[in-house]
Formats: C-alpha cells, structure tokens, sequence
C-alpha cells in the first residue's frame, strides 16, 4: 500500500499543466502550436526534441500525429 500512497501523493503535489499544445509535421520540420488557437511557437527538424521542452515547460500534448513515425 505504499507505493500507492507515495503515487497519490506525487499526483496531488503535481503542478498543473500551463498549456495544451499539438506536435504536427509542417514539410520538413516539426511544430508546436498552442490548443485550440493553433498558433505555432517551436519550430524544429526533431519531434523528440520538441517533445522534451514540451515537458520540461510542463505543457500537456494533447495531439502528436507523428508519435509512431519520428525518433
């Protein structure tokens, strides 16, 4: 029962997410846009790369259309 004590206590002490932002292919490059405006903010040749500042910026995907297809 602890583990679940300490998992319910990281979930109640998470910050929330700032933004919702999609993760699409514009030609060569990879985008972020912010939901629902779709206004672009990262622009980058690496999805993997706008992932992680996604994250690091606690910013919630909640659309990556090529999550199978890049690395």
């Amino acid at each position: 029962m602890a583990v679940l004590d300490t998992i319910e206590a990281f979930r109640k002490n998470a910050l929330p997410f700032r933004r919702r932002v999609s993760i699409s292919r514009d030609d060569k490059d990879f985008v972020v846009a912010f939901q629902p405006e779709n206004l672009i903010v990262f622009r980058h040749n690496e999805a993997n790369a706008l992932r992680r500042v996604c994250h690091s910026l606690r910013w919630e995907i909640v659309s990556d259309l090529n999550d199978l297809t890049t690395g």
